[in-house]
């Protein structure tokens, strides 16, 4: 997810008022370790499909973020 992807989600969402950071987190995305639970699969292989681009997310700084809705990648394998 690029910055340009974040700014239109906030705008197709209607976000532009809402708060979304609270206590140092980002509201409505997740890190890689929740990311690798909720998937069932390592953070090594979250990062891994990040890298690879069958994930979609943002880099800040050595942390990564997804959506909390984002797809489960291995459903797009056939």
């Amino acid at each position: 997810m690029t910055g340009r992807d974040l700014i239109i989600y906030i705008l197709q969402h209607n976000l532009e008022d809402q708060e979304v950071v609270k206590d140092g987190v980002f509201i409505g995305f997740m890190s890689e370790n929740e990311a690798a639970v909720k998937f069932g699969v390592a953070a090594s292989t979250i990062r891994t499909w990040y890298i690879i681009g069958k994930l979609d997310g943002v880099k800040i700084g050595e942390s990564l973020f997804f959506l909390r809705d984002v797809a489960d990648p291995r459903k797009d394998v056939k």
